[in-house]
């Protein structure tokens, strides 16, 4: 997989990548789109708040047919290496299935918790993980 920043919208050519972009692209967000072999694969859109030190992850979002190839773990290492070279010490998300078809939250929940994220607190969806434990990615959802 080889991942590329989107400065422009329009620049995504897949229609619901493109509107997922336009959904969720804020100013300060960053937004990466996956390619497999040069077509659209994923998306990937993060925040960085200096202030605190903290990354948070918006969204990752692979198509229906690039489904458990990895690409999400790709996408997650992804905003790992882009917080982290943000100088964030702590990656934020909420762990919100965008496909309850394919996969539910609970397992959602599973799949970061084995990628080294741990639940909020207060029992809700919320999810972080510190990135200065050297935690490595564990693989394929599900």
């Amino acid at each position: 997989m080889n991942s590329v920043e989107i400065e422009e919208t329009h620049a995504v050519n897949h229609q619901l990548l493109r509107e997922r972009v336009e959904r969720g692209k804020r100013p300060g967000t960053r937004e990466f789109v996956a390619l497999i072999d040069g077509m659209e694969a994923g998306l990937l859109i993060f925040e960085h708040f200096p202030k605190t030190s903290l990354g948070f992850v918006y969204e990752i979002y692979v198509l229906e047919k690039f489904r458990a190839m990895g690409i999400g773990t790709q996408l997650l290492w992804l905003a790992e290496t882009v917080a982290r070279d943000s100088a964030c010490e702590t990656l934020r998300l909420t762990a919100r299935s965008l496909d309850q078809e394919f996969i539910n939250d609970v397992k959602l929940m599973s799949w970061y918790d084995r990628n080294g994220f741990i639940r909020d607190a207060h029992g809700s969806s919320g999810m972080e993980k510190n990135l200065a434990s050297g935690f490595t990615l564990s693989g394929e959802i599900g």
